[in-house]
């Protein structure tokens, strides 16, 4: 279902009276600031639900808090954005610039990040589960806490970054590059690793229960004794033979 034409940004303003220009644009962020500021009692909460704001201009703004559930931000510029604690359930954020955004804390369940830009992003806390990042550009991003339970990351690179006591249990971690990656304490039973590189990657305390591994590249033994998994847990044909101890009980 398409927006409303009063949510369209970009619209030609003379031909959709209604239609959000980047003057509006820029108002109600400033407004939303004030909000933040005074705790509720000036400005307004940035709410755009469903809005169609691709190739929008967000350099620096503070969004925190803000409604952006199901909106449309296809390219849009959200680089060094405050996004902390903000709804983007549903969104469509393919191929936006997000380098350092903050979201921490921040809904994006179901949402598409596919071929977006975000190195240094921050994930802390948040809510990712089902979102698709395929193609991500996520090096050295933290999603440390994060839940990505059956989020799908195929060809995403997540070099550098954390993932420390993250859930993505059920992900798709196909053809992903993790080198260097931290993954202490993550959960990871059922995600396929196929085709991932894992050189350098630390498991400790992870979870790798019913996890593919049979065609992971770059995964060692000494990266294995610090896991857990379970008979069901796939290794490589070199490491035939491997048995992994298994979780400890909660």
């Amino acid at each position: 279902m398409d927006p409303p034409p009063s949510l369209r940004f970009g619209a030609d303003v003379a031909a959709e009276p209604d239609g959000v220009s980047p003057k509006e644009l820029e108002d109600r962020i400033a407004a939303h600031a004030r909000w933040l500021s005074c705790e509720g009692r000036e400005g307004e909460r940035f709410q755009m639900v469903g809005a169609n704001l691709n190739y929008g201009m967000f350099f620096e703004a503070d969004l925190a808090g803000a409604d952006l559930e199901g909106a449309d931000l296809f390219r849009a510029n959200l680089r060094d954005c405050n996004l902390t604690g903000a709804v983007l359930r549903g969104a469509r954020l393919e191929g936006a610039s997000m380098v350092n955004a903050n979201l921490s804390r921040a809904d994006l369940r179901g949402a598409s990040l596919d071929g977006a830009v975000l190195p240094g992003a921050l994930f802390e806390d948040a809510y990712l589960e089902g979102a698709s990042l395929r193609g991500t550009n996520l090096l050295s991003a933290n999603f440390s806490r994060a839940h990505l339970k059956g989020g799908d990351m195929a060809d995403a690179n997540l070099a550098g970054g954390a993932l420390v006591a993250a859930d993505l249990s059920g992900a798709n971690l196909h053809a992903a590059k993790l080198m260097m990656v931290d993954l202490s304490g993550a959960r990871l039973a059922q995600v396929d690793f196929g085709e991932a590189v894992l050189f350098g990657v630390v498991l400790r305390g992870a979870d790798l229960s019913g996890a593919d591994l049979r065609f992971a590249n770059g995964l060692t033994r000494e990266q294995l004794d610090a896991a857990h998994g379970d008979r069901a847990t796939r290794l490589p044909e070199s490491l035939d033979g491997y048995l992994m101890s298994e979780a400890p009980s909660d």
